[in-house]
């Protein structure tokens, strides 16, 4: 690759950096804390599922209301013997005429009314329980993109600062090399070394765009480009050593709000078997009503009352079905009750595993890292160490900040993600 090439990669890549972050009109502080707050009240995904909550508990006023009274009335037309027997031909309204006048009201019986209002209820709680769970499941997503964003500006620190250092070394280089007191070899293998290091910060760059736009989609807001703030030094204090397994598991088989969606699915089968079976008990219909010449007297006033005989349909195939749905959300509980404690013994045994590794790095290794990296620098300028050791020495150290953020990153997430499978925050800053 020539050397103008390589110059014109470089700018390139540098010109993408600038137009990705051009995209974020505005920047935004915010601590973890902030972030939780302003999701709350803003995401649209929660908002639209209070919405389904209340839907929910409208139903429970509509299942209590009873049912409307009827009221019929009839008039004849035409009276078709009003020349023989007097009074009018149309719409005869006297006594020679045909009115009458009927009152019906059903009454629901087997305390159908009183389980279509559990039913209700139960399903208004089970609302509540999917959006808690949708809470569960993108706080975890806004707390891991938070952390996410912040390390990775941190190795993209780690690469600005090398490129910084490249540039001025290469420019250095540049002016010996028009001098003649240095190969063009060692100025291009520089300049390819600015490239790798430019390309691969696109990659980091790349990934924070992303977080960045899932960010303002869970935030509900545009074109904001947010800075997560938070005492990187808090976090070395938290630790899952204390915690025991059967106390994590026994905490989310209360507070896992996707168990008690397949609770509620039963209980709610439950009573709809319950309410199916009251359904087979046929309604009464009273009715009370007036008519003046259709009856066997004048004026015959009467009562009644209606009922199905349930000789062949006493809804068998819907209580069937019920008591099958009531079957299969007994499985799905047992299903779900077994994938919380998988869960949980998955998160533990990875915040343990993460924080044990942690605890193993001597904080003090970056800080050692990179005065020793400032003084290989200065010895490469005075020509104390040959580029390949130069170079080699940049990448480890390169490699090592990305690897210790990675580490930082990965330990406060497997912690998240505990909270996660808890359905609780047990570690907290």
């Amino acid at each position: 690759m020539t050397l103008k090439n390589l110059v014109f990669l470089s700018l390139a890549l540098f010109s993408i950096n600038l137009k990705g972050q051009e995209v974020f009109k505005d920047s935004l502080k915010l601590s973890i804390r902030q972030a939780d707050s302003l999701f709350i009240l803003q995401n649209v995904s929660l908002l639209a599922e209070k919405c389904n909550i209340n839907s929910a508990k409208a139903q429970i006023i509509q299942a209590k209301l009873f049912s409307n009274m009827t009221i019929s009335a009839t008039q004849n037309v035409i009276n078709t013997e009003y020349q023989t027997n007097g009074g009018r031909k149309w719409l005869d309204m006297t006594d020679k005429g045909e009115s009458s006048a009927q009152i019906q009201k059903l009454f629901r019986l087997a305390g159908k009314r009183n389980k279509q209002i559990q039913i209700a209820e139960l399903t208004a709680s089970r609302e509540e329980q999917v959006y808690f769970d949708l809470l569960r499941t993108l706080k975890y997503s806004l707390r891991s993109g938070f952390y996410n964003l912040y390390y990775l500006r941190q190795i993209i620190g780690v690469y600005d600062r090398e490129i910084a250092s490249m540039h001025k070394l290469i420019d250095g280089y540049q002016r010996q090399f028009e001098k003649g007191f240095i190969s063009k070899k060692e100025l291009l293998r520089l300049r390819s070394a600015l490239f790798s290091l430019e390309n691969e910060k696109i990659g980091f760059t790349t990934q924070v765009i992303s977080t960045q736009n899932d960010f303002n989609v869970m935030m509900h807001t545009s074109n904001i480009y947010y800075l997560p703030q938070f005492d990187a030094g808090s976090l070395m204090k938290l630790s899952p050593d204390n915690l025991k397994l059967q106390a994590l598991i026994d905490t989310a088989f209360v507070h896992r709000h996707d168990l008690k969606m397949a609770q509620s699915d039963l209980s709610i089968n439950r009573a709809n078997l319950a309410y199916q079976k009251s359904l087979a008990v046929p309604d009464l219909t009273l009715s009370a009503g007036w008519d003046k010449n259709g009856g066997f007297i004048h004026n015959y006033n009467f009562i009644g009352m209606q009922i199905d005989l349930p000789f062949f349909n006493r809804n068998q195939g819907n209580i069937k079905s019920a008591r099958y749905n009531l079957e299969s959300s007994q499985y799905k509980l047992k299903s779900a009750e077994d994938i919380v404690k998988s869960d949980v013994l998955g998160a533990y045994a990875n915040a343990v595993e993460t924080n044990q590794l942690y605890t193993k790095f001597d904080n003090t290794f970056m800080t050692d890292l990179e005065t020793l990296n400032q003084e290989m620098l200065n010895n490469f300028e005075k020509k104390n160490i040959s580029l390949i050791e130069f170079l080699d020495y940049y990448d480890a150290y390169k490699e090592n900040a990305v690897q210790l953020n990675t580490l930082l990153y990965n330990r406060i997430n497997a912690f998240e993600n505990l909270n996660f499978s808890v359905g609780k925050d047990i570690i907290t800053q």
